[in-house]
């Protein structure tokens, strides 16, 4: 079986379980309110690298965090995984290579970045054959 931090789940839950054990495993640290203001705030995604077999948790922050907040989570974060005694996934009591991934950027829109630029070198084209 599955289990994300101790606790057994499906793999299209492992979002919301790796959140909700950090609530738990962060009982009694220091800081504590800060990472669950910040928590609460993030979406958290988890993916399966089949390629490289590793479990890729991603919490996404708003562009309205700082640099600060991003490096708070990050070592609040270690220090909790550190001090537990679960792996962060296991199946069948194997550990399983895992990482997370803490960013708060702003998702580019790749579709509409990739178009801007086509309609650009189109513009440029019929411009050129106007021209000629």
């Amino acid at each position: 079986m599955w289990k994300v931090f101790g606790e057994e789940g499906v793999m299209v839950q492992f979002g919301p379980l790796w959140k909700e054990r950090m609530i738990e495993l962060s009982k009694r640290r220091k800081d504590r309110a800060r990472f669950l203001e910040l928590l609460e705030k993030a979406d958290i995604t988890h993916y399966l690298d089949i390629h490289q077999r590793l479990h890729v948790f991603r919490m996404d922050l708003p562009a309205t965090c700082t640099k600060d907040d991003v490096e708070f989570l990050k070592s609040f974060v270690q220090r909790v995984i550190k001090s537990t005694e679960y792996p962060m996934v296991d199946l069948d009591d194997e550990e399983q290579r895992a990482a997370l991934v803490i960013s708060a950027e702003e998702a580019e829109d790749e579709h509409t970045s990739r178009m801007s630029g086509w309609y650009k070198m189109k513009q440029d084209e019929d411009r050129k054959r106007q021209g000629n």
